[in-house]
């Protein structure tokens, strides 16, 4: 049930019809495949791979190269921004053609840009054109494609399927960091890139190409909601664009900064890479409680509780010396809860407020934002890190920014009937 005075759920367009605020058994029946599938999918996907193993990547990078970490971690920014411009083609692509097909064709150009990014690095320029290669031909694998063909199986437990799926970014983000600071120490940087070319390939494309599949539709024109331009013009759209950014920009700054903000500080690279992996471990966790909870309560009031929490994370690791390891242990949980959570707010806000018809355009338009954010901010952190010594003034406007941009999802109001 939800809570007083909030509003129910409007149905999708699954075929169960369950109880509102239940969990659906004959759902997950029919989808479990579908659902690990995506996990998988997601877990290879640009939205995990390269986020969370940028913190482990930038210090041998810099030290093989002799570039700053801005500089390194602008090509970040260049993949991000790409897929800004890009992201809604791909979306369509998704409402018009279906998420396997787009999947499949995407992870492969994926893995081979991937793999090849070693190869860009002759220069910085080069370095740059390598990361927007990796956009370019790796964005059909974002959370768009996973989350358009789950919710298609899901209504009454689309929350908890989202979760579920989603939660294969988490398991990255716990696995990716002691993998790679293993590789990298071992075999150097440039194959720590060509494994996760390889991995993609040969883990994730096999398992997609089994199990991920759309749900049968006679007539993708009929699915219920809005069109395109009514979107556009839309305060809710706008507002959830603005508070996911915002949310974002600080996520994406904090988790691949967490690393060498750690070692800055007299930590040792595993020590750190370990909180990095707790912070993964809290992703996973935001995204499972949260797609629960998204079943049985009103989306805005799950989104102020998980996105605020961040500020937490901000406030404890500011300042000249460490707090103690329990205390750096409950910010990279803070910090790993809200990551976790984001994309779940976004890909069930998304389908309820507007509808299934145009969600993979509408998705593609709200991740335009929250994909700008997270290029931007970590090149935007380490550029503060340059300027000052010290991620504190970040840290700090982070923290203000988690207070209170969560606060106007308040004002979105009731689920599209």
């Amino acid at each position: 049930m939800g809570l007083p005075g909030t509003p129910a759920p409007a149905r999708g367009y699954g075929m169960d019809q369950a109880l509102p605020g239940s969990i659906a058994p004959s759902e997950f029946r029919r989808g479990w495949r579908i659902v690990a599938g995506g996990a998988i999918g997601a877990a290879f996907s640009i939205s995990a791979l390269p986020f969370y193993t940028l913190g482990i990547f930038l210090k041998p990078i810099a030290a093989a190269t002799g570039w700053s970490r801005e500089a390194i971690q602008w090509g970040f920014a260049v993949q991000m921004l790409v897929m800004v411009g890009i992201s809604w083609l791909w979306g369509a692509a998704v409402d018009r053609f279906g998420a396997r097909p787009v999947a499949l064709l995407s992870m492969l150009g994926f893995a081979a840009a991937l793999a090849a990014l070693p190869l860009f690095a002759a220069s910085i320029s080069g370095w740059y054109l390598g990361w927007a290669l990796v956009a370019l031909l790796g964005a059909g694998t974002a959370q768009m494609t996973w989350t358009r063909g789950i919710s298609g199986w899901f209504d009454r437990s689309r929350g908890a399927a989202l979760g579920l799926a989603l939660f294969g970014t988490g398991i990255t983000a716990v696995l990716a960091p002691p993998i790679m600071t293993a590789i990298i120490a071992n075999r150097g940087w440039p194959m720590g890139y060509h494994l996760l070319g390889a991995a993609v390939v040969v883990i994730a494309l096999p398992v997609v190409g089994l199990w991920f599949r759309d749900a049968p539709i006679s007539n993708r024109a009929a699915l219920p909601g809005a069109d395109r331009a009514s979107v556009l013009r839309d305060r809710r759209f706008w507002t959830m664009l603005l508070v996911f950014s915002a949310v974002t920009f600080g996520v994406a700054g904090l988790i691949p900064n967490l690393v060498p903000l750690l070692t800055d500080r007299g930590l040792d690279a595993a020590t750190a890479a370990r909180y990095a992996s707790l912070a993964g471990l809290s992703v996973m966790a935001g995204r499972i409680v949260a797609g629960f909870l998204l079943d049985r309560f009103w989306a805005p009031l799950v989104a102020l509780l998980f996105l605020a929490i961040p500020a937490a994370a901000c406030f404890l690791l500011a300042g000249t010396t460490l707090p103690s390891g329990p205390l750096i242990g409950v910010a990279a949980v803070c910090v790993g809860l809200a990551g976790g959570a984001e994309f779940d707010l976004i890909a069930y806000m998304a389908g309820r407020y507007f509808g299934m018809k145009n969600y993979g355009f509408i998705y593609g338009m709200l991740m335009a934002g929250v994909l700008g954010a997270t290029g931007f901010a970590p090149a935007v952190f380490g550029h503060i890190h340059g300027l000052y010594g010290s991620y504190d003034p970040a840290l700090l406007a982070a923290g203000a920014t988690f207070l209170i941009a969560p606060l106007l999802l308040l004002t979105l109001g009731r689920y599209q009937r």
